[in-house]
């Protein structure tokens, strides 16, 4: 028997948002009216995948406009005219690698404060006091918001962001708790998270990493939002990771926004490389096996194997064959009254 949502949610309620994580990163921020090209460069350099963007001279939290990611980057060149352009001029070798990366400098000397709002999240920043329970934060996590910042007004120097990984990795560490296990020790086919797919959005490992990335950006959904932060009644999502199947549908890699984790402009010529050599190269290792889980896998085992990997997800196989994923959204909306799960978008998606 499937706990009811309310008693799942129950543990979180008790516990501050504060707590829940030991130390802390620093947070990293950029200017407003700083480039994206700029912008580019510091996600690189830090080896980070978002940035909140703050207005000039901020000296508190309301000055937040935005948290840009090199998402958000990636969408303003891969569906941009010009940059197309350029990129199938280098693949036929009607333009050099020099010569693409200078027609493609312009696009990067906007203000990033530009795209902030060209995906939705990029405009939600939710300030979450630290004694706020960690339900509340978990509620915009089972909606698809990906981070949260944590604080207070007063000490914007204190801030710090707040993942959907760091909510997994804190109930990893209480699975056995009484309020926890009776729902980690259910499967993920007795929790409704393993139904099998009519059709899954996937890549092939001849694609192009850029035909991969527009894929994945362009597998959009409009749904209504519950967030009181936003003026928008609805919220725009994309989704943040597509398999690479061979031709017997067996999962053999993933591509995701993480592996924009370092990205920079002289490097955006690699996009032309096939996807799996993109992502091996990003990674800067030979692909590994991937993070896979069954409808028998029961959440607390698939939990473990997601923090223990350091992925956010688990793709779901059956008799070897791709079957549906386990994304840290569906994960965390099991211990929130609020339900969505990503898996529905995937089997509905048409490109």
């Amino acid at each position: 028997e499937v706990p009811p949502p309310a008693e799942m949610s129950s543990f979180l309620d008790a516990v501050r948002v504060g707590d829940a994580v030991t130390a802390p990163s620093e947070l990293r921020t950029i200017g407003a009216q700083e480039t994206i090209e700029a912008t580019l460069r510091k996600l690189g350099k830090h080896k980070i995948l978002s940035l909140p963007v703050v207005a000039k001279g901020a000296a508190s939290a309301h000055k937040y406009l935005g948290i840009i990611s090199a998402a958000d980057i990636l969408l303003h060149l891969l569906f941009n005219e010009q940059f197309v352009s350029a990129l199938e001029e280098l693949e036929t070798e009607e333009l050099s690698i020099k010569d693409f990366n200078h027609d493609v400098e312009s696009l990067l000397q906007a203000p990033v404060k530009s795209i902030i709002g060209q995906r939705s999240e990029s405009k939600l920043v939710f300030l979450i006091r630290p004694e706020a329970p960690l339900s509340k934060v978990v509620g915009h996590f089972a909606q698809g918001v990906h981070r949260v910042l944590i604080g207070t007004n007063d000490k914007p120097k204190q801030h710090w962001l707040f993942t959907q990984s760091d909510a997994v990795r804190y109930l990893r560490r209480h699975l056995t708790h009484e309020l926890v296990a009776p729902t980690a020790r259910l499967t993920l086919e007795e929790l409704g998270l393993a139904a099998g797919p009519k059709n899954m959005v996937s890549v092939s490992p001849k694609d192009s990493a850029a035909a991969a990335f527009q894929k994945l950006m362009s597998t959009r959904w409009t749904r209504k939002s519950n967030f009181d932060s936003t003026g928008d009644e609805k919220c725009v999502w994309d989704l943040s990771a597509l398999p690479i199947l061979d031709s017997k549908s067996h999962v053999i890699g993933t591509i995701s926004q993480s592996d924009l984790r370092g990205i920079k402009t002289e490097n955006l010529h690699e996009l032309l490389l096939p996807v799996f050599t993109f992502c091996e190269k990003r990674a800067g290792k030979k692909i590994s096996v991937q993070v896979t889980v069954t409808p028998e896998t029961t959440l607390g085992e698939a939990i473990c194997k997601v923090v223990d990997a350091r992925v956010h997800r688990a793709w779901i196989v059956d008799g070897g064959r791709l079957a549906g994923v386990l994304s840290l959204t569906d994960i965390l909306s099991r211990f929130s009254t609020v339900d969505f799960s990503y898996l529905s978008y995937y089997q509905r998606s048409r490109l």
